[in-house]
């Protein structure tokens, strides 16, 4: 949903000198700021390209859009709408919820803005100790406005976000709004100077607000591929 152009052919030409101001390397690396509210990452994408009229294509020439469906996993606090305060009652050692979401965007290939949404599912310990987080608790549905220009122009491997509203199955009043920031994984020469694609043979880094690259850390690659970031904030 979020990978855009960093990590597809479709528009990682177009990625120039303006990107090698944000990673040049000056001292340590510093860790990314602030503590989101929740954080997903993206652990498969399939994306499709199509035309003016919708109609899918087979290459960049002929496409107007870029369509995507994801699947994400993360974490939210306790005290936010994808983990509410009452989760400790049902799973009394819960220190946050694990959330899995599958999402689709749809965005312009000329400016890099569209619209996305989906489902999600907020998930604590059950009576399985070894495995990960699999009892449901909530589901909901998301959509908001996306804006991966940054991305697509080769300014910087963000994405945003904006007018972002979820809701909560069962419940027809009940609602939330939310923003969010993409943070793409790239990779650096050894010089700090070339940026590569992130793959699994290479560090990986994001890009943090002040415009350093942050390693990946190794929680946050999916079968060895550093993973898209997202940041939600309530």
């Amino acid at each position: 949903m979020t990978s855009i152009c960093w990590k597809s052919a479709v528009t990682w030409g177009l990625l120039g000198l303006m990107f090698l101001l944000f990673v040049l390397m000056v001292g340590p690396l510093p860790a990314l700021a602030g503590s989101p509210d929740a954080v997903l990452y993206e652990v498969t994408e399939d994306m499709y390209l199509k035309d003016a009229a919708g109609n899918f294509v087979a290459g960049v020439a002929t496409a107007a859009r870029r369509s995507a469906v994801a699947q994400l996993s993360g974490w939210a606090k306790i005290g936010t709408p994808l983990c509410p305060a009452y989760v400790k009652s049902i799973a009394p050692k819960a220190k946050r919820c694990t959330v899995n979401a599958s999402g689709a965007d749809d965005l312009s290939l000329l400016n890099g803005r569209g619209t996305l949404g989906g489902t999600y599912s907020v998930v604590v310990q059950g009576d399985n100790d070894v495995d990960a987080p699999e009892f449901v608790i909530i589901t909901g549905t998301f959509y908001g406005k996306a804006d991966l220009s940054q991305s697509m122009s080769g300014q910087a491997p963000l994405g945003f976000i904006t007018d972002g509203v979820g809701t909560i199955d069962g419940y027809s009043e009940a609602s939330f709004k939310f923003t969010g920031t993409f943070r793409l994984p790239f990779a650096l020469a050894e010089n700090g100077r070339q940026y590569r694609r992130a793959s699994r043979e290479l560090k990986a880094y994001y890009l943090d607000d002040q415009g350093h690259p942050v390693e990946v850390k190794d929680k946050e690659r999916s079968l060895g591929m550093p993973t898209v970031r997202l940041e939600i904030e309530f």
